[in-house]
């Protein structure tokens, strides 16, 4: 997991366009829908991830506005499928942050892809906080950038969104990519 602060030379600016995107409820190809989603390029944020870890290739980013009481799809999950590494650039202040964690049954603090056995023994656990381990929490910071790979487990925390309406909501920026080669 890499953590970097004031990531984006200009935060303030892509806050703003973010608050006049168009959100949709996605629903996803892993059949879930996500509410409040805004599948678009976000300025800067490819440049800033290269300068931050290398060359990738970008599969997908957007942004993510979540209110008071709004619970995640799945609480406690990876992002396996969705590339080897994920995003999460805070455009907002508030509590709490991205989780990581550890499953108490299994010791795995990680599902790599094929591990058919470790998904069934973990997935019906997702929404259960009580089955799992915190171990790392980067906290919410305007403009902090959390860079980590799809296989690990994690969650915002604390669950529960806040806010009541876009000006004070849980608002990020996402992207999922896989580094290449220079």
């Amino acid at each position: 997991m890499k953590i970097i602060d004031d990531f984006l030379p200009d935060a303030d600016a892509v806050r703003a366009l973010a608050l006049r995107a168009q959100f949709e409820d996605w629903p996803a190809p892993d059949g879930e829908v996500y509410k409040r989603i805004c599948r678009t390029e976000i300025p800067g944020l490819v440049d800033a991830l290269e300068r931050a870890v290398g060359p990738i290739s970008m599969l997908g980013m957007g942004y993510r506005l979540n209110f008071s009481g709004e619970l995640p799809n799945a609480a406690i999950h990876s992002d396996l499928g969705w590339g080897t590494h994920a995003l999460v650039l805070y455009l907002c202040d508030g509590e709490g942050g991205t989780a990581f964690w550890r499953h108490k049954a299994t010791g795995a603090h990680r599902i790599d892809p094929g591990d058919v056995p470790l998904w069934h023994a973990v997935h019906e656990d997702w929404n259960r906080p009580e089955a799992w381990d915190m171990h790392a929490l980067a906290e919410l910071k305007f403009n902090r950038a959390v860079i980590y790979e799809s296989a690990l487990f994690h969650s915002r925390y604390p669950f529960a969104a806040f806010g009541d309406g876009p000006g004070d909501g849980r608002l990020i920026a996402v992207a999922f990519f896989n580094l290449r080669s220079a």
